[in-house]
């Protein structure tokens, strides 16, 4: 028996352990609170949504990916359905977004976005005074590049419902388009606010 114990401490002192983890509590906290269904019902920038409990997994590379879901409701139900994918290192830094889902009964889907490398700075010729070089923040990049792909992905599909005079999303939701951008960039807000080290 001793052997045994012996031979399964060391195989999980050798396991690689998560060095990166997200609070779901307290994220839950932040959105009014879980329900049973762990599910957080709020309104925000005048529209109503609901945010599903975040799934979390272990990255081969110690980090984690978290999955979670973000509905618009209207009156007759869900307005849209996003899916936010984000995927973190071990050192707890966001690595990769992406926003797929269905406003009305259109797909949505930002594609994949890295995060960016930092720019690097030009040589400075000798006696050349260097130009002081704009502050990076490479998360801050990403997030703007994945909203950026997001408006594209709603301009998309508003040019596809064709002759009417609100977009697809205001005559589903009785709520401007912008909202949705807006409850989704909240969410990753407070997502990023609650990842841990």
């Amino acid at each position: 028996m001793k052997i045994k114990s012996l031979i399964l401490l060391s195989f999980l002192s050798i396991q690689p352990l998560m060095a990166v983890s997200f609070d779901a509590e307290n994220f839950g906290a932040s959105l009014n609170g879980w329900d049973k269904k762990r599910t957080a019902n709020y309104t925000f920038t005048e529209a109503t949504y609901r945010t599903h409990a975040p799934a979390i997994t272990p990255t081969p590379s110690r980090g984690i990916f978290l999955s979670m879901q973000v509905d618009l409701r209207s009156g007759m139900g869900n307005a849209a359905v996003c899916h936010l994918h984000l995927t973190f290192s071990s050192a707890g830094t966001l690595e990769s977004a992406q926003i797929k889902g269905l406003v009305g009964k259109r797909d949505i889907d930002t594609g994949l976005i890295r995060r960016p490398e930092a720019p690097v700075a030009p040589p400075v010729a000798e006696g050349a005074v260097a130009v002081p070089v704009k502050p990076f923040h490479a998360t801050d990049e990403l997030v703007a590049e994945l909203f950026t792909s997001f408006d594209g992905e709603m301009k998309r599909i508003n040019a596809a419902a064709e002759g009417e005079k609100r977009d697809l999303l205001s005559r589903l939701s009785g709520k401007p388009a912008f909202d949705l951008g807006a409850g989704l960039r909240h969410n990753l807000n407070l997502v990023l606010q609650n990842v841990r080290m």
